[in-house]
């Protein structure tokens, strides 16, 4: 990575976490899906691609679809819990907790988790051969 590189990548993390800062001056939680798109098979070589674009903008296939990866650049505490089934593919939910607030995050996991148990749903996901 060249210094231009590098002073680009900390001035997208820089946007993306003031971003994401200023979200929680309204909300002690952010909820979103974990991807961008339904879930895609994995690719048997590691490097599962997606969509090229996902709600008509262009994305990167190996990552601009999946909506985890800006809680990495934002150092804010994120779970990504089972959220049921699409099309038989297992989806998840994104829960986004304000800066060191781990607990909160488990905390509505968890009620989540109560409030629609999981568990069997993804008996198909455990079933399901792998080759």
């Amino acid at each position: 990575m060249t210094a231009a590189e590098l002073y680009q990548a900390q001035a997208v993390r820089t946007e993306t976490y003031d971003a994401v800062q200023s979200a929680f001056a309204q909300h002690d939680i952010l909820i979103s899906p974990t991807l961008g798109c339904l879930p895609v098979a994995n690719a048997k070589n590691g490097n599962t691609l997606g969509p090229d674009t996902v709600a008509g903008e262009k994305v990167n296939r190996l990552i601009g679809w999946c909506l985890t990866f800006p809680m990495n650049f934002s150092g804010n505490p994120a779970a990504s819990i089972p959220a049921g089934l699409a099309k038989g593919m297992p989806v998840g939910m994104q829960i986004i907790g304000k800066r060191y607030a781990d607990t909160d995050v488990l905390a509505v996991s968890a009620a989540f988790e109560r409030l629609r148990p999981w568990q069997q749903t993804y008996d198909i996901c455990r079933r399901r051969k792998l080759s």
